[in-house]
Order: C-alpha cells, then sequence, then structure tokens
C-alpha cells in the first residue's frame, strides 16, 4: 500500500509530473503565493487568516486526522494520520483567497441565506479575467464565523487543463473548529482521458 501523502503532496504530485514532462514553462506550474498582510485587501472573508489560526490551535492540539486518498473514484488508502503539519495540510486552501490586491475587482458577489439562516456569499471570477479561482463560496454564521467554504480553481493551457475543488466545514465555536476538508482534482491532458484524485480528512480531538 503506498504511503499516504499530505493533502498538498497528492495534489501537487501529477501537476509536478506534467509541468516537467511537457515543459510548459514555469508560469504555468507556479502557485500564486500569499500576499505580505499588509498589502491584502479586503475584497473577501479573511481566509488567510482563519487558515494560520485554525492551523495554530490544530497543532497545540496535537489534533490527528482521518485521512482517504482516492484516485479515479477508488480508495487508494485510508489511514489515520496521528501526526501532521497543519499549516502544510491547510495549506492548499489559501490558493482560494481571493483578497490578494492581483485580484482586486475580478469578482462579481451575490449574498443569500440558506436554510439555517447562515450567510452565503458567493464570488464568481468575471469573464475573461486572469484569475485561477473561478469560483469562491464562503458561508458565515450570525458571528460572522466561516462555517463552509467550497471553491473551484482552474489552470489550463494548451496542453492540459487542471481543476481543483476545495472544501472545508468549520462548525460555529471556540478554535479549532476544522471538522472535515477535502480537496478533489481532475487532470485532463490533450487527447488523454482525464484523471482525478480525491483526498478527504476528518479532524480527530
Amino acid at each position: 500500500m503506498p504511503t499516504l501523502l499530505p493533502a498538498r503532496q497528492w495534489l501537487q504530485k501529477s501537476a509536478v509530473i506534467i509541468c516537467a514532462a511537457l515543459a510548459v514553462g514555469a508560469s504555468a506550474c507556479q502557485e500564486d503565493t500569499a500576499a505580505p498582510a499588509a498589502r491584502r485587501t479586503q475584497q473577501a472573508y479573511d481566509l488567510a487568516g482563519f487558515l494560520d489560526q485554525e492551523a495554530k490551535a490544530l497543532s497545540a492540539q496535537q489534533a490527528a486526522a482521518r485521512k482517504t486518498v482516492s484516485e479515479g473514484g477508488v480508495i487508494k488508502e485510508a489511514k489515520t494520520v496521528s501526526t501532521l503539519n497543519w499549516a502544510e495540510e491547510l495549506g492548499p486552501f489559501a490558493d482560494a483567497d481571493i483578497n490578494k490586491p492581483a485580484l482586486t475587482g475580478l469578482f462579481t458577489k451575490t449574498t443569500s441565506f440558506n436554510a439555517q439562516g447562515q450567510q452565503v456569499h458567493r464570488y464568481q471570477a468575471k469573464e475573461d479575467v486572469a484569475s485561477n479561482v473561478k469560483e469562491v463560496t464562503y458561508t458565515l454564521d450570525a458571528q460572522g464565523q466561516l462555517v463552509r467554504l467550497d471553491a473551484t480553481i482552474v489552470q489550463e493551457n494548451m496542453l492540459f487543463q487542471t481543476q481543483k475543488l476545495l472544501h472545508l466545514e468549520a462548525p460555529s465555536g471556540p478554535s479549532p473548529r476544522l471538522l472535515r476538508y477535502s480537496l478533489d482534482e481532475t487532470q485532463k491532458l490533450l487527447l488523454m482521458e482525464p484523471d482525478r484524485y480525491r483526498v478527504t480528512g476528518e479532524v480527530i480531538r
């Protein structure tokens, strides 16, 4: 049975191979890096702050996680991981942060309420804008705490397309609140069938 990779490593593994093999250029394979705190905008919920807070709190509690890795819809490995680098584990979700200065004004926002009376803020990238983040939805409770995140991130060129679906749940309450999370990536190479990878995690305290 293969070693269960941290979520970020598993989802990056095939992307690294594609970038090296196809030599599509450094810009196609680079990830957006978080802007310094002083240069961040207030376009949307402070996702970077939430992830940092949760990673520190989960590390302090030495929280474990039940993780499952799937490929093509088939479970490849499932196990409890007792020692995690939570900053690294939650790192992929920072890709859904749209408070980076370069993304200012690139999204349309709609606000609604779900059946639980929670605010649902949905951001969709405007047509023909340079953003890998295509859609991100923040669900907030009455106190303004994030209770759910859903995001779609797409990278593509003439040779391949990669789509990532990010999801996390964090019930209301004191930090750490993270309950479960998942990362679902589909890669489609030119003239080839798409490959799908999925990592899910459930926090154990």
